[in-house]
């Protein structure tokens, strides 16, 4: 018995001295720099950390030294699904200079990604995210600061100088990487956000891009800029919010000559409503949902701004909009000096249907069921279909052009689907047919 119980007590003082003299594991993969603070330990579902800009990290022999993203076990997201930016230690990594194949995932997560993906991954990181980049990467990237400023901003975890960082990384991203449609898209509505919330509205600075589609929410700021301040919409600023929002123009004349609908537009607005529609405040904050790039937000993160009021709790002064839109594009289609009046190009060598291939055709005939489109929901029909969005939008825009004259699909969220071209294209064919 004796003897027993001196192999128990022997087995346990070996588990202690490996516990407390051995190296764990987590350094042999992951090495923090200074005295960065341990993993949060001890929950279900939260094991990781933040490292903030400036700080540097060794993950699985890859050296990075400015920081700016998520590292640990577990960072759980809606799904329960680990989030997809978080650069776990855990999972292997190929050794440096071992080659990559691109990623295919339309929306890539790290721990999805091959050994050798993430060995590109963590390489492109450690030589300052410049340079020719997998498209992965960059989003990867991005989805990091998406959480840090709108999940973990408003808990106040993130101070004034690391925001202004922060913005400052995204703005040299968006110089460096900006030619992909989707990544400028998302960075301007980024940039746009984080203006709003920042709170100082004195003047919108040169790099907030207003006009991109992926900023049709946030745009939502600036008419309630003008209601907290008791003053009247320009039309010019009216004219934007309606531009921002094609799906409340009827037909494709505004499309086609946005100059001749701009002029009718402003010269009907001041006329009906002088210096602007006055919409008057109320006490219910302005709240934005802010979709991002990061798959991780799911359908959003909802944003109150408390120092602007919500000036879309009356559906009013949109309807008036509305109307004033369907006028100007009555007033065009009666324009006998218009060069389009609705008509699409001569192209009589060319069928439309058959210059796109079966899975692209498909595509088309399920984005033609809605004017708008969530994009989460336009990439997972991408996913069906296993095709890369990016080029499918090109593609499909380039077919519009030859056979309607303009592009199919304006991209954002919501995405934008041209179904009165898709219909003359249609009508035009079956014509021809005839």
């Amino acid at each position: 018995m004796e003897f027993i119980v001196f192999l128990v007590i022997a087995a346990l003082l070996v588990r202690f001295i490996k516990s407390y003299f051995g190296v764990p594991k987590r350094t042999e993969t992951l090495v923090l720099s200074g005295d960065a603070e341990n993993f949060r330990s001890g929950s279900k579902t939260a094991s990781y950390q933040w490292l903030e800009p400036g700080q540097s990290f060794i993950c699985r022999g890859y050296s990075v030294e400015d920081g700016m993203v998520y590292v640990g076990e577990r960072m759980r997201d809606f799904t329960g699904a680990n989030e997809g930016c978080l650069i776990n230690p855990d999972l292997e990594v190929a050794p440096e200079g071992t080659p990559s194949s691109p990623v295919k995932e339309i929306q890539p997560r790290y721990e999805t990604m091959s050994p050798e993906q993430r060995g590109a991954y963590l390489r492109w990181l450690g030589e300052g995210r410049f340079g020719r980049a997998d498209p992965a990467w960059p989003f990867l990237f991005l989805y990091g600061i998406e959480r840090r400023l709108f999940v973990d901003g408003p808990r106040g975890y993130v101070s004034h100088q690391e925001r202004n960082e922060l913005v400052s990384e995204v703005r040299r991203l968006l110089h460096v990487y900006g030619e992909h449609r989707s990544f400028r898209g998302y960075c301007n509505n980024l940039l746009a956000t984080e203006w709003v919330l920042k709170g100082d509205y004195a003047e919108i600075p040169e790099w907030v891009d207003f006009t991109d589609r992926f900023c049709a929410e946030t745009f939502n700021a600036i008419i309630s800029l003008y209601v907290s301040r008791d003053q009247p919409i320009p039309g010019e600023v009216a004219l934007q919010w309606l531009f921002l929002h094609p799906e409340l123009i009827p037909g494709t004349l505004s499309r086609r000559e946005p100059e001749k609908f701009e002029r009718l537009f402003l010269a009907g607005y001041k006329e009906k409503f002088g210096d602007g529609i006055l919409i008057h405040k109320n006490r219910s904050p302005l709240n934005l949902i802010y979709k991002g790039a990061n798959p991780s937000l799911g359908n959003g993160v909802k944003l109150p701004v408390q120092a602007l009021p919500d000036p879309f709790l009356l559906a009013t002064p949109i309807k008036k909009l509305t109307v004033l839109a369907e006028e100007c594009i009555t007033a065009m289609e009666s324009d006998g000096t218009l060069e389009f009046k609705g008509r699409v190009f001569d192209t009589d060598d060319i069928d439309p249907l058959e210059s796109l291939d079966d899975v692209h055709s498909e595509f088309m005939a399920r984005l033609a069921t809605k004017m708008l489109w969530p994009r989460a929901d336009v990439l997972a029909v991408c996913g069906a279909l296993s095709i890369a969005p990016e080029p499918s939008f090109e593609l499909l825009n380039a077919w519009g052009r030859v056979a309607g004259g303009l592009p199919l699909i304006d991209d954002g969220d919501p995405l934008f689907v041209d179904i009165p071209l898709l219909q003359e294209m249609l009508l035009r064919e079956n014509a021809d047919a005839q």
